[in-house]
């Protein structure tokens, strides 16, 4: 498993509607101050956002949060959440521009 420091930055990642999102170092480490995150979880944070169930943030349209349940969490976490912005760069063309907020793990039933 590759860590934080193996990795070029950013990285990018498609979700299932093949819709790119890209996660920087600076929004890793800040995930990473969240109770039981650590580099471990990287993998498990960029399959979340390739993989997991997408809501919609009920008082921002542009953010939502994608969650993935684990069996291998820490203590007892059960699933990760990431949540991601959705934008555009301006200029001609636009470009999307979404990226990870943060990420963190919650304990689910």
């Amino acid at each position: 498993m590759a860590t934080q420091y193996d990795r070029e930055w950013p990285i990018f990642v498609q979700d299932r509607r093949e819709r790119t999102i890209y996660l920087t170092q600076e929004r890793w480490e800040h995930a990473l101050d969240h109770p039981g995150m650590h580099d471990g979880l990287l993998d498990h944070v960029l399959e979340t956002v390739r993989k997991g169930r997408r809501s919609q943030d009920p008082y921002d349209p542009t953010k939502f949060k994608y969650t993935r349940s684990f069996l291998n969490l820490p203590m007892s976490y059960t699933h990760i959440v990431v949540v991601v912005k959705f934008g555009w760069q301006e200029g001609e063309p636009s470009i999307a521009n979404n990226f990870v907020l943060t990420a963190y793990l919650v304990e689910r039933w």
